[in-house]
């Protein structure tokens, strides 16, 4: 194809890009490094996936994206179930490719750094491992009874939609055998802590420059070490305190629908739930429940 034919197939941002890159005679990268690392962010969700990224969005060294497309939970959640068996493990990883391709090829050719804060990968991190070298991970985690009170309102394990996608425990493992039994208060509190126990043991295999733990709570209360170390740890300077409380100040997608009691108002029986299945995952994280 002429180099005409391949700039007319260029989205408007992928031309002003390219010109951009011409004019100022910048090559393109043909890796990730240290100051265009990338990153990919493991939570549960609803976690402050989305304001993280626009955080990040600040950064002049990566692009950031909070949810881009294809939706990969269903790869995810096959990735949870079947991550020890090598064979699925290697389609997995070259699905996951064909579905990042565009976008991370477009961060390099954008002299950029590519970072993904959806939920939507957090399982596929030992298959990223092997698909991306020197790739880096956060584990954002927020405090269960926030998360479990959001999930609730949103009908996890209660009817929605993405509920099909969503793990489940193995069926000879302790929750595997109550889980039908199991209401939906109390699935929640599972996912929350299976994942963010998941993550932890994931995060035992990297060094200490290739993972970080982020509190959402301190995030959201713009605190300067969190704030210090999370742009430390992408190659960026920390932007100005005004620009990350404009950010905050947002309160994006926040939860505005579906109702559920608050952690006080939560019944005896529930604060057992809470403490007999994510107490000790929380306690690990710093959290006192």
């Amino acid at each position: 194809m002429s180099r005409v034919g391949k700039l007319v197939d260029k989205s408007p941002r992928q031309l002003l890009h390219y010109l951009r890159r011409r004019l100022t005679k910048q090559e393109q990268l043909q890796s990730f490094d240290d100051k265009h690392p990338c990153v990919f962010v493991l939570s549960t969700g609803r976690a402050g996936t989305q304001t993280l990224a626009a955080l990040f969005g600040l950064a002049t060294n990566v692009f950031a994206y909070h949810e881009p497309g294809p939706q990969l939970y269903g790869l995810s959640k096959l990735s949870y179930e079947y991550s020890d068996d090598i064979h699925i493990r290697e389609v997995l990883r070259e699905a996951f490719l064909v579905a990042r391709k565009e976008e991370m090829d477009y961060s390099l050719y954008c002299g950029k750094g590519y970072i993904e804060t959806s939920p939507q990968v957090t399982f596929l991190a030992p298959v990223i491992l092997e698909a991306i070298s020197d790739v880096r991970f956060i584990h954002l985690v927020r405090d269960p009874r926030d998360v479990v009170r959001s999930g609730m309102r949103r009908k996890w394990y209660n009817g929605h939609p993405a509920d099909r996608t969503r793990v489940a425990p193995p069926p000879d493992s302790e929750a595997g055998r109550q889980w039908e039994v199991y209401n939906p208060f109390q699935k929640n509190l599972w996912l929350w802590a299976e994942t963010n126990r998941w993550i932890i043991e994931f995060s035992s295999s990297l060094s200490a420059d290739r993972m970080l733990l982020v509190h959402s709570e301190d995030l959201f209360a713009a605190r300067e070490d969190t704030m210090r170390n999370q742009f430390t740890f992408i190659g960026a300077p920390v932007p100005s305190k005004r620009k990350i409380l404009r950010v905050l100040g947002k309160k994006l997608n926040v939860q505005k629908t579906g109702r559920f009691p608050e952690p006080p108002s939560w019944s005896e029986e529930m604060r057992s739930d809470l403490l007999t299945i994510a107490g000790e995952t929380a306690r690990e994280l710093g959290y006192e429940l």
